[in-house]
């Protein structure tokens, strides 16, 4: 695979370091929202975004789907105006990774990403026609000088029936015999090895380009099975948050972790897809993060509700810190589900 250098370089928005040298992240995940979405899914991402003041928010995944969800184009284009108005209105950047449910309603993600790509401040792309998904991408951090000094790297982790019998020549109805601990949904591999192959030549690419490994961080909706260590070993990877409920990764190891490792770049990787986990710890040097729901309609916690804070400092961006901010915090008890549904 070619690196296209322009391409790398072109978004919508620069992403830069802030003049004293910060640059803030907000990572959400599973709004799970769609037409005739739970009123208090709008006020909390607005009150966590005007909150948290943000360099970037990141959307990470199942942004719409499961119980509800979007059937139409002009659907999701609503949708998406009610929960960016913030970031739209005050020109923040985003971006976004797809989960398991987004296409649910029977909009593929493909068709999704053209409506994602009318918002004036979104800075998703596609990613490569030639390897698995949409959304596979890498944005780069520029410095004062107008260099690349961290990259924030978006991948597709797929996960649906259609996409797993497709890749293994097997019927579309193809019953999967999962094993017993498994629940349904969490048995693909859920990166492939193309996205594998794209992540270590881009980043190779990138090295030999500006002679230096550029240091950066991952984002994606399902957790990679490395991530069920944290908890294993709380002490050893100084685990912070909780784990409410098994970690939802997938059987089939599909060894991005061991190449983030081999490659010597990616200094953390975070995921979403688990509700109630709110986890964070370091294994191997690498930061290892989930962040609880954000929704209101598909089974988050009230006392977990919110998202996580990415901070890189110019200096040394290869240092990362990183918290949970909770709506909790935020709004009180008025971040709490008023209206069950």
């Amino acid at each position: 695979m070619s690196f296209d250098k322009v391409g790398y370089l072109s978004l919508k928005h620069e992403l830069r370091f802030r003049p004293d040298g910060g640059f803030r992240i907000l990572i959400l995940t599973d709004p799970h929202g769609g037409t005739d979405c739970h009123p208090q899914l709008k006020t909390g991402i607005d009150a966590i975004i005007n909150a948290a003041q943000p360099d970037l928010v990141l959307f990470g995944g199942d942004l719409t789907g499961c119980h509800i969800g979007c059937r139409t184009e002009e659907e999701l284009r609503d949708y998406i105006t009610l929960i960016t108005e913030v970031p739209e209105r005050r020109r923040i950047p985003w971006a976004h990774v797809y989960g398991n449910h987004d296409a649910n309603l029977g909009i593929s993600n493909r068709q999704q990403q053209t409506v994602f790509q009318l918002f004036p401040m979104c800075v998703s792309k596609p990613g490569p026609d030639e390897i698995d998904g949409i959304g596979n991408y890498v944005l780069p951090v520029l410095n004062r000088s107008g260099e690349p000094a961290f990259n924030i790297w978006g991948l597709d982790t797929h996960n649906d029936n259609a996409c797993f019998c497709a890749e293994y020549g097997l019927p579309l109805d193809t019953k999967i015999i999962l094993p017993q601990h498994t629940q349904m949904g969490y048995w693909s591999d859920s990166i492939r090895t193309n996205q594998l192959i794209w992540y270590w030549q881009t980043s190779e690419a990138i090295e030999r380009e500006f002679k230096r490994k550029i240091p950066g961080m991952m984002y994606m909706h399902i957790p990679l099975p490395e991530f069920c260590l944290i908890p294993r070993n709380p002490l050893e990877t100084h685990m912070t948050g909780v784990m409410r409920e098994q970690v939802g990764t997938n059987e089939l190891n599909p060894g991005l972790f061991s190449a983030c490792l081999q490659r010597g770049d990616i200094r953390a990787v975070f995921a979403g897809h688990d509700h109630l986990n709110d986890f964070c710890g370091d294994y191997c040097g690498i930061i290892l993060g989930q962040c609880a729901g954000i929704n209101y309609d598909c089974g988050s916690c009230d006392d977990l509700r919110g998202g996580r804070i990415v901070e890189i400092n110019e200096d040394d961006p290869a240092k990362i810190n990183t918290y949970m901010l909770r709506l909790r915090d935020i709004l009180g008890a008025e971040a709490d589900n008023r209206l069950k549904r």
